[in-house]
């Protein structure tokens, strides 16, 4: 039994643990420093709005974003959809359209790769 006790304990038991933890003031913090970073373009046609999202080449170094779009309230919202990337003219974009009669409060919400890191978000005017 002594020599089972001491082997386990001349064996290497290691863990590795990771946490991330982004207070509402980071996160605050983080959005207002990089809001205006991400432009939001609206054009109404035919009755539809079409939706054009412009983002960075990078933001804090990172060039890979995710990309939602968050109905009513970004606490509790209706619905969330994620937004393609696609290149144009040299600038990564998202896009989208909707029927002018479904317009509500919409968010778009700009994630970076970096899981820690805090999401943009901004909100959709429809004009």
């Amino acid at each position: 039994m002594r020599l089972i006790f001491l082997l386990l304990l001349l064996v290497n038991f290691g863990c590795l643990a990771s946490s991330c933890i982004v207070t509402d003031e980071m996160r605050a913090q983080f959005n207002s420093k990089h809001v205006e970073d991400v432009a939001i373009d609206t054009a109404l046609r035919d009755s539809k709005f079409s939706v054009t999202i412009k983002l960075p080449e990078s933001i804090e170094g990172q060039s890979s974003y995710s990309v939602r779009l968050v109905s009513d309230s970004l606490e509790e919202p209706t619905f969330i959809f994620p937004l393609d990337l696609y290149e144009e003219d040299n600038q990564t974009k998202a896009w989208y359209e909707i029927d002018a009669g479904l317009v509500r409060k919409h968010f778009v919400v700009v994630s970076l790769k970096d899981y820690c890191a805090p999401s943009i978000f901004k909100e959709v005017f429809y004009q």
